[in-house]
């Protein structure tokens, strides 16, 4: 039962550090439309990044919360 706790939570680290990843390289080609596409609408631009920023913090979060568990013996 130890064992497929463990797995699960190696699992579930490697597809947060996927998604992570994803985001990311996501958000810097979406800083590079940006970039190339100076009138977009600033309030959209703006709800983008946001999201961006805030599913960030939750991924990290996440992660962090899976290192801080105690080892299953």
């Amino acid at each position: 039962m130890a064992r497929d706790f463990t797995e699960q939570i190696e699992r579930s680290r490697k597809r947060l550090a996927k998604c992570l990843n994803l985001l990311e390289a996501v958000t810097g080609e979406l800083e590079f439309v940006f970039e190339q596409n100076r009138d977009w609408n600033s309030e959209i631009k703006y709800q983008i990044e946001e999201a961006a920023v805030k599913l960030g913090f939750s991924l990290a979060t996440l992660t962090n919360w899976f290192d801080d568990e105690p080892e299953q013996e």
